[in-house]
């Protein structure tokens, strides 16, 4: 029994140290981030710009610039599938990628900075 009560918190300290396995077909936060990125920007580029346009279908243009998002990111249909479905699975690991991308977009929306219309020419002296 003193056995038992020696190895049975060695053993649960063993499995809680040991190094978790990184999955391979997932991508890094990092590149995830970048590639939603991406996908929101060529979404908001079709509903923009190619809304517009009768002559075009929307779903097949939005596939389209898809393809070349992953094209630009080296990766495949099916990998950001599966990242999507893994971040999507695990909250604590999506939210702050979502939270990074609304703070991007309020940084990207923000108006240049005001230039002092009437500002004295340099040059005269």
């Amino acid at each position: 029994m003193r056995v038992f009560l020696i190895t049975l918190p060695l053993m649960i300290l063993s499995f809680c140290c040991a190094r978790k396995e990184k999955r391979t077909d997932i991508l890094p936060k990092e590149k995830m981030r970048e590639v939603i990125w991406d996908l929101i920007r060529a979404d908001q580029y079709v509903a923009d710009y190619l809304a517009k346009d009768s002559t075009r279908n929307k779903k097949d243009e939005s596939l389209k610039l898809y393809e070349q998002v992953f094209h630009l990111h080296k990766i495949t249909d099916n990998q950001f599938k599966t990242s999507l479905a893994y971040y999507t699975s695990q909250p604590d690991l999506f939210r702050p990628i979502i939270d990074s991308l609304a703070k991007r977009k309020k940084e990207f929306m923000l108006p240049p900075p005001a230039v002092h219309p009437f500002a004295r020419d340099s040059s005269r002296k």
